[in-house]
C-alpha cells in the first residue's frame, strides 16, 4: 500500500502533510508552508508542528510494529520560527514496549532544527 493513499480522505492531506518514507523504527514526512499554515504574526502555527511529529510518530508505529497504536502524550519544544519553505520530519523511538512508546521526532525547515517534539503512544485493544 502506498502510505499516502493510506491517509487519503483524512486530516493530513488537508493540510499538506506528506509521508516520504517509513522503514523499521524510522518515519520521514513533509510539509510545504503556506499561508493557512501561519498565525496572526506570520509564523508556521505550533499546532501544525506538533500535528506533523505526533501524526508521523503514530503512522511509523502502525506500519513498523505489532499492535494498533495512538498518541496519548505529545512535548514540542519550539526552536526557530518557520516562516517558509518545506518543514521535514524525522521521527525516531527512544523505546519501543508492547503496551507504550516513546518516540522522537526532529522537524527541520531549510536545513535548520525548528523543533523537537517526543510522543508517547499506547497501544489499544479493539
Amino acid at each position: 500500500m502506498n502510505h499516502n493513499d493510506f491517509l487519503k480522505g483524512t486530516f493530513d492531506p488537508f493540510i499538506g502533510h506528506k509521508i516520504i518514507e517509513i522503514k523499521e523504527s524510522y518515519i520521514k514526512s513533509s510539509l510545504d508552508v503556506e499561508e493557512h499554515h501561519k498565525q496572526p504574526m506570520g509564523m508556521v502555527h505550533g499546532g501544525v508542528i506538533d500535528t506533523m511529529a505526533e501524526a508521523a510518530i503514530s503512522y511509523a508505529a502502525y506500519f513498523t510494529q505489532e499492535g494498533e497504536w495512538v498518541g496519548v502524550n505529545n512535548n514540542t519544544d519550539f526552536i526557530k520560527a518557520v516562516r517558509s519553505g518545506t518543514i521535514i520530519c524525522e521521527a525516531t523511538p527512544i523505546k519501543l514496549g508492547k503496551r507504550s512508546q516513546i518516540w522522537e521526532a526532529i522537524l527541520s525547515n531549510n536545513g535548520d532544527v525548528c523543533a523537537r517534539s517526543t510522543v508517547r503512544l499506547t497501544n489499544i485493544e479493539r
